[in-house]
């Protein structure tokens, strides 16, 4: 009676393996996620910070929403899934509800991020969209926490506004707290780490960098330093002569989007 019960826990256990890898082979397969793209946003962002660009993005065809990311206080992820459309760049947004956390901690939830990625829907490869800080921390993640063996390679990356030399203004300082202030001060050791590993960034991911004359939080010189980080083969820059279009305003114009979309080779 005892051997009995004993093959039959093991063949039940055998079921259930075949069952949970069949689970999770189909998700990737139907999970296929057509050159999807991650939206980074910055230094108290929200999930406002890309949702106008992302609703463009799908007015003309470049791409459906397929993913919300959110991440919690405590690391956990949370993702909300979108009716996909085969045919169309998936579009997967990733909000930090930490919106004020060190470089070094928000680069590692977005490691943590990329990994859900590959491991729970099957990407390997992807571009991705970072304004202000959430440019820094995807250069910082390309640099430090990138693993092909765990994360999607990052083909293209556009970084909008990205202060790789600090923010300038005084001003600012006063008016916001958190960990990354100090990280995002001129001179900051947080900011010199990036710049000392310069030598560490992959050399599969192209880059556009775009700054903006009427950004009064990244000066043009702080925004166009990340030339110094990413190799030349792989930098090319856009500078956008519009007094009218400000930090926030880069992820809210189709100027930009243009931009972006011909880095990415939309039609």
């Amino acid at each position: 009676m005892r051997k009995f019960t004993l093959f039959l826990l093991a063949a039940f256990f055998v079921y259930a393996s075949i069952l949970t890898l069949e689970k999770s082979d189909r998700a990737i397969s139907e999970n296929q996620y057509k050159d999807p793209v991650v939206f980074v946003h910055g230094f108290k962002g929200s999930a406002h910070s890309f949702e106008t660009m992302i609703a463009r993005f799908e007015e003309r065809g470049w791409g459906s929403k397929a993913l919300t990311v959110n991440v919690t206080r405590k690391g956990r992820l949370l993702v909300h899934e979108e009716k996909i459309l085969p045919d169309k760049p998936a579009l997967i947004q990733v909000v930090f509800e930490n919106n004020r956390a060190s470089f070094k901690t928000t680069a590692q939830a977005l490691a943590s991020v990329m990994q859900v990625l590959k491991k729970e829907y099957g990407i390997d490869q992807v571009n991705v969209v970072g304004h202000s800080m959430g440019g820094i921390v995807s250069v910082k993640f390309l640099q430090e926490l990138y693993d092909p063996a765990l994360h999607p390679s990052v083909s293209r990356f556009v970084a909008l506004g990205s202060p790789f030399n600090g923010i300038a203004n005084v001003h600012w300082f006063t008016l916001n707290k958190g960990p990354a202030v100090y990280d995002l001060m001129p001179g900051s050791p947080a900011l010199a780490q990036i710049k000392l590993n310069h030598g560490r960034f992959p050399p599969e991911t192209n880059v556009l960098n775009i700054a903006a004359t009427g950004d009064k939080v990244t000066t043009l010189e702080s925004a166009l330093s990340l030339k110094a980080i990413v190799p030349a083969r792989q930098y090319r820059m856009d500078i956008i002569y519009d007094h009218t279009i400000s930090h926030s305003g880069l992820h809210e114009t189709a100027i930009v989007d243009k931009k972006i979309g011909a880095f990415f080779s939309y039609k």
